[in-house]
């Protein structure tokens, strides 16, 4: 399994989450929504942030903010960081800021080709 589709995975459970509390079937009616008038299946949604941002906007208006901030929230104490708002960052600007950092901790925790080791199998610094 590659890193990216192990980021996929931890974004979309992060949606999921995010998405629950407005109770499961608003959640099940918001993807219901991204797929008809979006053409965007879940499992889409890592590779278009910004178009799942988008229409989240258009499903839910302003509460989309408050339902962002919850996944960002979820996602950065994930990958073991801390989420911190800046104002002129967009929803898919913090999910690639996400992406890299949990990148960054996979490779620091062993997923570095043979090569970069060094022989009593650290981490070069």
């Amino acid at each position: 399994m590659s890193r990216s589709q192990q980021f996929s995975e931890v974004l979309l459970d992060c949606v999921d989450e995010g998405l629950s509390v407005l109770g499961n079937e608003p959640k099940q009616a918001v993807y219901q929504y991204l797929v008809t008038i979006h053409s965007l299946d879940r499992e889409q949604i890592p590779d278009k942030v910004d178009e799942f941002s988008a229409g989240l906007r258009k499903a839910l208006g302003s509460a989309s903010r408050v339902i962002e901030r919850l996944i960002l929230k979820k996602l950065f104490q994930r990958i073991g960081s801390t989420f911190r708002e800046t104002a002129d960052l967009e929803f898919t600007d913090y999910v690639m800021d996400a992406k890299r950092r949990f990148e960054i901790v996979s490779m620091k925790h062993g997923d570095l080709p043979e090569g970069l080791r060094s022989k009593k199998g650290q981490v070069p610094s």
